[in-house]
């Protein structure tokens, strides 16, 4: 079946990247017509850009504002870096941003070590959460990318590089410092660790350069207070975050007064348990799959996790997929589909409004399929064996 797919992948036009460019070009062209039909640009992309305008103000980063109708949740360091964006137009500004996030997602994907089978897999399957990227304006693709470069920067031995996009994952949305995990494959761990601690404070202190240090400071701290109120806020039945394996857990169980540290910690532990197995470090494919854990989890152990930020862990599922030195079997092939219909297909009109909007969000269905996948990748992180197999 593997070589099947393989075959259907590899027919021109669909391996042809000169069309999946165009592909994705078209699909962050898109929010043109969101913008027409709207009659302005996305809130969310307004967000963004008027976070630099309050923080020039030195005005709060993190109350709700009656013209960005929902908060700014990134730390002041994002407010630093949008500026370019925030100086443009906003419809102008919004169609170059909406490429931006989307080709530095696909030039990572190009440019990275994943063999073209890999890349043209992930330019398929995750097009539905490209697009869902695109019709918020969010910056997703942009984390992941961001997760990936410090994953193939360790690789090729250039671990400054590497930390600087964990530094700037970390300081932007937080989900960056999944790119710690890298350490335990450096070559360099002084080097890792000396320059990542540069890094961090190169980018904690770009904003100050830029506010003012004690407003700066002072955001940072307001920043750790407004994600914590989020966090509490996301325990609700009525949120439409909390897209996890928390909140599925959650909203099956109907209860909000147990802690999340009892689903938390366990996953935890079992997501850090096969890197007790150093031996298997060696093996490009425990590392890509390794890779592949962290991203999913990313999502299925937040409960910040939006719908939208699943083009993240669906990067990952392809990882973990295809990165496996063996044959995968009919019921790996069955959990694709899963997750490819389920975590995928049901944010679009194939599927009945009321199911779409009502009860997929309710009970978190979307990170239903790829839960199943992390568990079954971490059984094989635990038990097998990543040496390539030579026939």
């Amino acid at each position: 079946m593997k070589s099947k797919i393989e075959k259907f992948f590899q027919q021109p036009w669909l391996s042809d990247y000169r069309t999946l460019a165009v592909l994705w070009g078209l699909l962050a062209l898109f929010c043109i017509y969101k913008i027409v039909h709207g009659g302005h640009p996305d809130y969310d992309y307004l967000i963004f850009t008027h976070s630099f305008d309050h923080a020039w103000a030195n005005m709060p980063l993190y109350p709700l504002y009656e013209e960005d109708t929902n908060y700014f949740l990134y730390g002041p360091t994002f407010a630093a870096l949008i500026a370019p964006f925030a100086w443009m137009p906003d419809w102008v500004g919004q169609v170059i941003w909406e490429l931006f996030i989307t080709f530095f997602l696909f030039f990572t994907i190009r440019i990275s070590w994943l063999t073209k089978y890999q890349q043209i897999f992930i330019f398929w399957f995750c097009i539905q959460e490209v697009l869902n990227c695109v019709l918020d304006a969010e910056l997703n693709t942009l984390v992941v990318s961001g997760i990936m470069l410090s994953f193939l920067l360790v690789e090729k031995e250039k671990d400054q590089w590497a930390t600087f996009f964990i530094a700037m994952g970390t300081m932007t949305k937080l989900f960056g410092i999944a790119g710690l995990l890298f350490f335990f494959f450096s070559k360099h761990k002084g080097r890792f660790v000396w320059t990542w601690v540069v890094w961090m404070v190169v980018f904690a202190a770009l904003p100050m350069l830029v506010f003012g240090f004690d407003y700066t400071c002072n955001e940072y701290v307001e920043w750790m207070k407004a994600l914590a109120v989020k966090n509490d806020h996301n325990l609700l039945f009525e949120t439409k975050q909390n897209i996890s394996l928390l909140g599925l857990v959650r909203n099956f169980s109907g209860c909000t007064t147990y802690s999340d540290i009892w689903v938390f910690a366990p996953c935890a532990l079992l997501f850090f348990a096969p890197m007790l197995r150093t031996k298997q470090y060696r093996y490009i494919a425990f590392r890509e799959t390794m890779l592949s854990s962290a991203l999913i989890c990313i999502c299925i152990l937040s409960t910040s996790t939006e719908a939208y930020g699943y083009i993240i862990a669906m990067l990952g599922v392809v990882i973990w997929y295809t990165a496996a030195p063996w044959k995968r079997g009919k019921w790996a092939i069955a959990l694709m589909v899963f997750a490819f219909v389920l975590t995928s297909l049901t944010s679009t009109d194939i599927f009945p409004k009321d199911f779409r909007m009502v009860i997929m969000p309710r009970y978190a269905l979307k990170a239903l399929p790829v839960s199943l996948i992390w568990f079954v990748e971490m059984w094989e992180l635990l038990t097998r064996d990543y040496r390539k197999v030579t026939i």
